[in-house]
């Protein structure tokens, strides 16, 4: 009798199990299924897929077009606007949404390059995106000697230092239009901010923290936030823009976060 109960308990089990896991494998199909849905929803929808152009394949060899936006960059004394598309964005991590107009007054009034005459990109690893073919990465690390005077803006002036600078490494990345235009510019943090001896300011910021002039560079510093929005909204970027007003940003941009900003989307 007792091994006939045995006997009766384990098929009721067995039965208990396969209606569990019966169920269980309906909801896990369903919730993958809706996973997918919103997975499929969120990529379909996010802006910045405007930057693959329906899919189509580019037309030409885009590591060699940004091979040649570079040499075309140092000939032009690191910038080639006549290379930018109309609706030309850059965005660094806490400098953007601007255009590549306002960059060019702003890094002319700079006037990096009379301070750093002997500045080395140093580029290096260009590499196609995976999942953009009209996007292509590189590394760069910047050195120079600060042999010449730094201004910023009209009102200030940083005079020679004679001090060579290496900056950490930092990542570019331009984005082609189908005309073999560039789009979309944009560039990381240090990726090694320990590297170089700038203490951890990268590209721009570390030239200037080689005038001595050592700039907060964090996304979300609240300090840094209202500082740019003072220069650039109420003083009209009189120390040089770090974002374009509204009207001139193109309408694929669809962020409203400026400068250091946090995401907003």
């Amino acid at each position: 009798e007792a091994s006939s109960r045995l006997g009766m308990l384990r098929v009721l089990l067995l039965l208990l199990l396969t209606s569990s896991c019966r169920c269980f494998v309906a909801t896990a199909r369903h919730a993958s299924a809706r996973a997918d849905l919103r997975s499929g929803s969120i990529i379909n929808a996010h802006w910045m897929e405007h930057l693959k152009f329906g899919g189509a394949p580019p037309k030409f060899d885009v590591l060699e077009q940004a091979q040649a936006y570079v040499a075309a960059t140092e000939a032009g004394g690191g910038l080639a606007t006549h290379w930018h598309a109309d609706d030309y964005v850059f965005r660094g991590s806490i400098v953007g949404p601007i255009t590549g107009t306002d960059v060019a007054e702003t890094q002319k009034g700079f006037n990096l390059l009379g301070a750093y005459p002997d500045i080395d990109r140093g580029i290096f690893g260009y590499t196609i995106d995976p999942e953009n073919p009209y996007r292509c990465f590189w590394f760069e690390r910047w050195t120079g000697t600060m042999t010449g005077e730094i201004k910023i803006g009209s009102l200030i002036s940083l005079p020679a230092t004679n001090k060579r600078v290496k900056c950490p490494i930092h990542l570019t990345s331009v984005t082609f239009d189908p005309d073999g235009k560039v789009i979309y510019e944009s560039i990381s943090p240090p990726i090694d901010r320990f590297e170089g001896n700038t203490k951890g300011s990268g590209a721009v910021f570390g030239l200037l923290a080689g005038a001595g002039l050592q700039l907060p560079a964090a996304v979300g510093d609240r300090a840094l936030m209202l500082q740019q929005r003072l220069n650039t909204d109420v003083l009209s970027g009189v120390f040089g823009k770090t974002w374009s007003n509204d009207a001139q940003i193109p309408g694929w941009w669809k962020s409203k976060a400026k400068g250091a900003d946090p995401n907003d989307i």
